[in-house]
């Protein structure tokens, strides 16, 4: 009777003891509460009883026999899914424990998606459309109005390509196993001009001609105001003023850019020709030519100017063109010039005019 009751004890303390299982990722950590929930790829160390007492140990995941016999057990959770973890002591005196078991839950972990790859307009900003997780974190930051959140804003001060990589947790704080990337590439900026200022003659008509600067691909136009144009939402509208202008026109590329560029209107009811009194090539991009200036004017048949000894140094036939500070390839010194024009108005009118024109360094 005796033997019995010593049996049945030594099964209840080891039942007992069997019972404490204490899972714990690090020898030091505190006891955790079976069932366990670990995210894949995730090392834990599980233990039982104390390392002092002289037992080895059957360790089970889902009925497989693991090699450790020791109280305590190292395994990584490569796969996603549910798994028994079943653990009994062998005690020294031949008796066996009861056997004690935790259900191990393995989260795959969350799968980031960083949206599609896009074209942005240089000068405005593009909301990032993260998604996948609980918590979010975009690599670099640069550029970006929060890297922590789903859809930061996203605002580049220059053209360019740039990829951002996002990496997620699930609601169990699973890092996402794989990474996810974007790539934002910022178009240059829209650059229009809209021709040089200019004068005309009252009621003269004026094809408006912008220059597409940086080969755009520029699908639509529009000139605003629309006074005074024949069709203010086409590339070339003819303008016919009876006063002063100003215009803005506005485009759009086929990515959606947009740009624009100003010109202003001079309106004379006299048509003449005007010459600068001075000009001055010091390569700052004002007044750097002696230039005549048509008004009502429909052929220019020459501008030239002479030196002080009467001799030709520059002549031309189209107004766009002006005389620099050189001749024959040397910078020519402060002087004033002798300038003549003939030109033929609107009405067939012949204008001849004259002037002088000083060079100042």
């Amino acid at each position: 009777m005796l033997s019995n009751r010593i049996k049945m004890f030594q099964r209840v303390r080891y039942g007992i003891v069997s019972a404490m299982l204490l899972f714990i990722v690090t020898e030091v950590s505190a006891q955790i509460t079976m069932p366990d929930t670990v995210c894949i790829f995730t090392s834990k160390i599980y233990q039982v009883n104390n390392a002092a007492i002289p037992s080895t140990y059957t360790w089970k995941i889902d009925g497989v026999i693991q090699s450790a016999i020791t109280n305590k057990i190292s395994t990584t959770w490569n796969t996603a899914g549910t798994f028994l973890l079943t653990v009994q002591e062998h005690a020294a005196n031949g008796c066996d424990g009861d056997i004690k078991s935790g259900l191990v839950y393995v989260k795959q972990g969350a799968q980031p998606d960083a949206g599609a790859d896009t074209s942005i307009c240089f000068g405005t900003s593009y909301k990032l459309n993260g998604s996948g997780g609980s918590a979010y974190q975009w690599s670099p930051s640069t550029y970006l109005s929060n890297s922590n959140i789903a859809d930061p804003f996203f605002n580049a001060q220059l053209p360019g390509v740039f990829t951002y990589v996002l990496t997620v947790k699930d609601a169990n704080r699973c890092n996402s196993i794989n990474k996810d990337t974007v790539i934002l590439t910022v178009l240059p900026p829209v650059k229009i001009f809209a021709g040089r200022d200019t004068s005309i003659f009252i009621n003269q008509p004026l094809r408006l001609d912008p220059i597409d600067l940086a080969n755009n691909r520029l699908i639509n136009y529009l000139w605003s105001p629309a006074t005074g144009l024949n069709n203010p939402s086409i590339k070339n509208p003819v303008a016919i003023l009876d006063h002063d202008m100003h215009y803005t026109v506005t485009v759009t590329t086929a990515n959606g850019c947009i740009g624009s560029d100003d010109i202003n209107i001079k309106v004379f009811a006299v048509a003449d020709l005007y010459v600068p009194n001075a000009f001055t090539p010091n390569g700052d991009s004002k007044n750097n030519f002696a230039v005549v200036i048509p008004i009502g004017i429909k052929e220019l048949k020459y501008f030239s100017i002479y030196n002080r000894w009467g001799q030709l140094v520059f002549s031309t036939r189209d107004s766009s063109i002006g005389r620099n500070g050189k001749f024959n390839g040397k910078e020519l010194a402060k002087a004033t010039f002798v300038w003549t024009a003939e030109a033929t108005d609107f009405k067939g009118n012949l204008i001849s005019r004259k002037g002088i024109v000083t060079l100042i360094r």
